[in-house]
C-alpha cells in the first residue's frame, strides 16, 4: 500500500485521502450504529440450542423472537459455528459481531481482486464502494451474517493457493445455513456433476443436522423438518425478487402446495441460467451469476445485495465491454440510489416489480454475454 501511494503524484495523493477519510467516517457511523443496534445477531436462538432445547420448536411454538428479530430459521450448523456468542452478554455480543463484520467487509474485496488480477488502484476504489454501500452499512447496523455466508459462498471461485481444495469446499457448505442463499452453490455443483465437490460442500450440513437432532435429544425427521416450517409458514415479502411477487399476486395462502410450486418455478429458472454459464472459464463472471440470482429468484433484505460486488468487479475489470459498463451502474444503483428511489417512489409493489424486470433483463443479457464469450 505504501509503495502504491509513493507513486501518485501530489494531486492524487490529496483525492486518495480525502476518499479514505470519506470511508472512515461512514464506516465509523455505521460501527456506531450497529453497536446500538445489531438486533439480527442470532444470540438468543444459539443460545436456547446450548441450553439442550430445540430452538425451532421452542420459537414456533412460544413466538419468543429477542428484540422482534432474532429468528432462528437458518440451518441446523449455525448454531453451532455460533458456539462463542453464548459466552457472551448481549452488549459483548454486538462488539464481537462487529469485529467480525468488519474484518470480512476489508477481506472480502480484497481478496476477489487479489484472485482476478484487479490492479491496485482498482482495488482500493472498489474497496471503498463496498466499504460504504448501503448493503454493507445495513449489514453493520443490524448485525447481521450477509458477509459472512458471501465469504463462505465464493471460497469455491477464488485463488487460495495455501489452502487444500477440499477444505474450501467444505468450508463454502456454511453458506447452505442460510438456504435462500446457499442453494445456488448446491446447484451449480448439481448442473456441472462434481458430484464429489457436492458432497464434501454438504458435510458441514449433515454435521450439523445429526447433532443438532442428539443434542436436543429430537427424532431426525423431526430435526430435519423443523427448519422448514419457518419456510412454510412466513410469506417473505422482501424487494424486487420473483419469490415475494409470486407471494403477492399468486400464492396468497403459505399451504405446502402453494410453496411447492413457487419453488419449482424458481428452481427452473435457476437451472436455466445456470446452464447458460456452466461451461465458462471466466471464474468472475460465473461467481457473479452465482452471487446474484438468488437475488433475483428468492427473497432477501438489502444488507444481502452486498452480494453484488462480484458483478461491479467485473463490470470494472471489463469496462471497455458494453454489458460491463450496465454491470457498474445496476451495482452503483443498488449501492448508494436504490433506497432513495425507493422512498420518492413511495409504492413498494411498484418498485419491487420495476427492480425484478430490471434484474431479470440484465442475468439474461448478461448469461447470453458470458456465453458467447465462452464459444469465441
Amino acid at each position: 500500500m505504501f509503495s502504491f501511494f509513493s507513486q501518485l503524484d501530489t494531486k492524487k495523493k490529496f483525492i486518495f485521502l480525502f476518499l479514505s477519510t470519506l470511508v472512515i467516517g461512514f464506516l465509523i457511523q455505521s460501527i456506531f450504529k450497529g453497536l446500538n443496534n445489531s438486533c439480527d445477531i442470532l444470540w438468543q436462538p444459539t443460545n436456547i440450542f446450548w441450553s439442550g432445547i430445540n430452538h425451532y420448536e421452542y420459537q414456533l411454538r412460544t413466538r419468543d423472537i429477542f428484540l422482534g428479530c432474532q429468528k432462528g430459521q437458518y440451518g441446523h450448523f449455525m448454531f453451532i459455528l455460533f458456539y462463542p456468542l453464548t459466552f457472551f452478554e448481549w452488549e459483548q455480543v454486538k462488539i464481537f459481531w462487529m469485529i467480525v463484520n468488519i474484518i470480512l467487509a476489508m477481506s472480502i474485496p480484497i481478496l476477489i481482486c487479489r484472485s482476478f488480477n484487479i490492479p491496485t488502484i482498482a482495488s482500493f476504489l472498489i474497496l471503498g464502494i463496498f466499504l460504504t454501500s448501503h448493503p454493507t452499512r445495513m449489514t453493520f447496523n443490524l448485525g447481521q451474517n450477509s458477509l459472512m455466508i458471501f465469504f463462505f459462498l465464493m471460497l469455491p471461485f477464488l485463488t487460495l493457493k495455501s489452502i487444500n481444495k477440499n477444505a474450501i469446499l467444505i468450508l463454502s457448505g456454511i453458506s447452505y445455513v442460510k438456504y435462500s442463499t446457499g442453494y445456488i452453490l448446491f446447484l451449480n455443483l448439481f448442473i456441472e456433476k462434481k458430484y464429489k465437490n457436492l458432497f464434501l460442500t454438504t458435510i458441514l450440513t449433515i454435521f450439523g443436522w445429526l447433532f443438532y437432532s442428539y443434542y436436543t435429544e429430537t427424532n431426525l425427521i423431526e430435526s430435519f423438518i423443523d427448519p422448514l416450517k419457518f419456510i412454510i409458514i412466513d410469506k417473505m415479502i422482501r424487494t424486487g425478487d420473483l419469490y415475494s411477487i409470486l407471494n403477492i399476486y399468486l400464492l396468497k395462502d403459505t399451504n405446502l402446495l402453494n410453496k411447492i410450486i413457487q419453488l419449482s418455478v424458481i428452481m427452473f429458472f435457476n437451472v436455466y441460467f445456470l446452464y447458460q454459464i456452466k461451461d465458462t472459464r471466466d471464474k468472475l463472471a460465473k461467481l457473479a451469476v452465482i452471487c446474484i440470482l438468488p437475488l433475483i429468484f428468492m427473497p432477501h433484505g438489502n444488507y444481502d445485495y452486498v452480494l453484488l460486488l462480484p458483478i461491479l468487479i467485473y463490470g470494472i475489470k471489463n469496462f471497455e465491454l458494453k454489458i460491463s459498463k450496465y454491470c457498474v451502474y445496476l451495482a452503483l444503483y443498488y449501492f448508494y440510489l436504490h433506497r432513495i428511489v425507493k422512498h420518492k417512489i413511495d409504492n413498494d409493489i411498484i418498485y419491487q416489480n420495476l427492480m425484478f424486470i430490471v434484474f431479470f433483463i440484465f442475468i439474461i443479457f448478461f448469461c447470453n454475454h458470458v456465453k458467447k464469450l465462452n464459444h469465441e
